[in-house]
């Protein structure tokens, strides 16, 4: 495991997936100092050559907020004006706080058909490589405002994980609020190198009310990465300065890889 985690030190293209729970404070509004943590710790990698992606939830909850909602609603098309008036609250944001670091930022909105057809799949990668070959930070989310049942993804962590598996990422960093894996006893686990039925059973958790994945989503999502030889942490983003731990090859979070 040392020497796995000692790879991460390697990884030069990076998609960093941060959760709606991580973004936002107790209240559910967007949390803009915690924000501009992991802002800082994507910037600081991209300024020593990285290239850095961002999978961001967190549309539906600022729109939430914008809107003064007092809960996630539960009929799409309700959701869907969240995340209109959402997202561009939320890339608007982003482009303020690397703008500071003075780095550039690219909105990718994607849904979960454009990788099922050959064509928009390669016109999406095409993009993306581009972003990044100029050293823009691609922003990416599901279009929640036109996705329904039929081309959404679930959650980020699998868009995430397309994501990846798309670009040949490197490394899959997944950032939610708990520091990885935790086993029946309660602590973490640091390595897990097949998701078996064994492993998934230690999901004990639900979902919270601003977001839609879980654990099982996150170590199905990493599993389907770590198969193409992408290493995946599960990691909790709350934590000042976790981007840099993670690559710099530290005990965080679980990692997670192919045999």
């Amino acid at each position: 495991m040392k020497k796995t985690r000692e790879l991460l030190k390697q990884a030069k293209r990076i998609v960093v997936k941060v959760g709606s729970r991580v973004l936002v404070d107790s209240t559910g509004k967007p949390d803009h100092e915690r924000i501009f943590s992991l802002v800082s710790g994507i910037a600081a990698q991209h300024d020593t050559g990285c290239e850095m992606l961002l999978v961001s939830s967190g549309a539906i909850a600022a729109g939430i907020e914008a809107l003064g909602m007092t809960s996630r609603p539960t009929e799409l098309p309700e959701l869907q004006m969240a995340a209109a008036v959402g997202q561009g609250r939320l890339m608007s944001l982003y482009s303020h706080l690397f703008g500071q670091k003075h780095v550039k930022v690219g909105q990718v909105l994607l849904t979960n058909d454009i990788f099922q057809n050959e064509e928009r799949r390669a016109n999406a990668q095409n993009t993306l490589l581009k972003l990044i070959e100029y050293g823009i930070v691609p922003v990416i989310n599901e279009n929640d405002t036109v996705a329904t049942e039929e081309i959404k993804f679930g959650d980020n962590d699998l868009l995430a994980s397309l994501v990846a598996i798309l670009i040949q990422a490197d490394a899959l960093i997944l950032l939610s609020t708990t520091d990885g894996l935790k086993d029946d006893d309660g602590q973490r686990v640091p390595f897990v190198e097949q998701v078996s039925e064994d492993i998934l059973a230690l999901d004990k958790g639900k979902n919270g009310e601003l977001s839609t994945g879980g654990m099982k989503s996150k170590l199905m999502s990493a599993n389907s990465a770590a198969k193409e030889n992408i290493p995946v942490i599960i990691a909790d983003g709350r934590t000042d300065g976790i981007i840099q731990a993670i690559l710099g090859g530290a005990d965080v979070g679980t990692l997670i890889v192919s045999r």
